[in-house]
């Protein structure tokens, strides 16, 4: 495959990524406030009950089911792509958001959210054709360990917090959550996804890098999901998603250099081109972007919890 399918293709798949994704985020939203908000008092006491209020609640599971697709379609991208490509092009679901917004909601954009539109599109495609973003196997086996201790630290402190944060502080606490967890659980992903490719080659290390990263992979995309549905329900969405969206790409961007080796400015042929910034320039305009374009999507009204 070509340098520049593969580039058209990646774009492809993400672009069907940013559909599903941008969708899910407006309509679980919804669901949340359908289903009569999200009360946690104690963890072990509430979380149980939240949850079943959530996925019986058909709006909700709607939202659930396209956020699904978006993630098995982003992990096949996965597969294949450099973290480093792959996770700044998750923020295709922004331009469609903000499409959905307008049809669902029927917000207005104003010129300088056109501008930072215009800003987040050059971007990506900076990003979408950068140069050698076939992924290689290979990764930093004893620094991804190391994550699991600040892995646990993070959910102890998330769930002291859960119980002291005053809502006022909320939409900033758990949107930082949020991010970190995701973009921990793109980095577990790909190991899953690397462990998983090698596993016919009968080594024990790799079948325990499996285990150890689907255990992973599963804990923080929990209490990534939990910070999210919270930060959903208790801030704004201009607030909460250029948090979450900025800190989830930027954890994976490091992760895909110290973890998996990635050449974050490659050179083309032996020789530095332009064309080997453009990830960098990408990256930067899309975090420029995620700043200019903080906007709240205002859920349907609601009568005593449910519409």
């Amino acid at each position: 495959m070509s340098l520049l399918t593969s580039n058209i293709v990646i774009l492809f798949i993400m672009i069907i990524y940013g559909v599903m994704s941008g969708g899910s985020a407006i309509i679980l939203k919804i669901g949340i406030f359908r289903a009569g908000g999200i009360e946690i008092n104690n963890f072990i006491r509430d979380i149980g009950p939240a949850a079943w209020r959530l996925i019986t609640t058909p709006v909700w599971m709607l939202g659930g089911i396209a956020a699904i697709i978006g993630f098995v379609i982003y992990t096949i991208a996965l597969n294949t792509y450099d973290v480093s490509v792959v996770k700044p092009l998750v923020n295709t679901n922004l331009l469609f958001t903000f499409g959905l917004a307008y049809l669902v909601f029927n917000e207005k954009l104003t010129r300088i959210e056109w501008f930072g539109i215009g800003i987040l599109t050059a971007g990506l495609l900076f990003v979408a054709f950068s140069p050698n973003i076939v992924s290689e196997d290979i990764m930093n086996i004893p620094l991804l360990l190391g994550i699991l201790p600040l892995t646990i630290v993070l959910m102890v402190t998330m769930v002291f917090i859960m119980f002291v944060s005053k809502r006022g502080h909320a939409e900033f606490v758990f949107p930082i959550f949020a991010g970190t967890f995701y973009g921990l659980g793109t980095l577990f992903t790909k190991s899953l996804l690397i462990a998983l490719n090698q596993m016919n080659t009968g080594d024990s290390i790799i079948l325990g890098l499996f285990l150890y990263s689907v255990c992973m992979l599963i804990l923080t995309y929990f209490f990534a999901i939990i910070a999210q549905m919270l930060a959903f329900e208790r801030g704004r969405l201009s607030i909460v998603s250029p948090i979450t969206n900025a800190l989830s790409v930027i954890i994976s961007f490091i992760g895909a250099y110290f973890v998996f080796y990635e050449n974050l400015i490659p050179l083309i042929g032996d020789q530095f081109l332009f064309q080997s910034l453009f990830k960098i320039i990408g990256l930067l305009g899309i975090l420029a972007a995620l700043i200019i374009l903080r906007r709240e999507i205002t859920p349907l009204p609601r009568s005593d919890g449910v519409n």
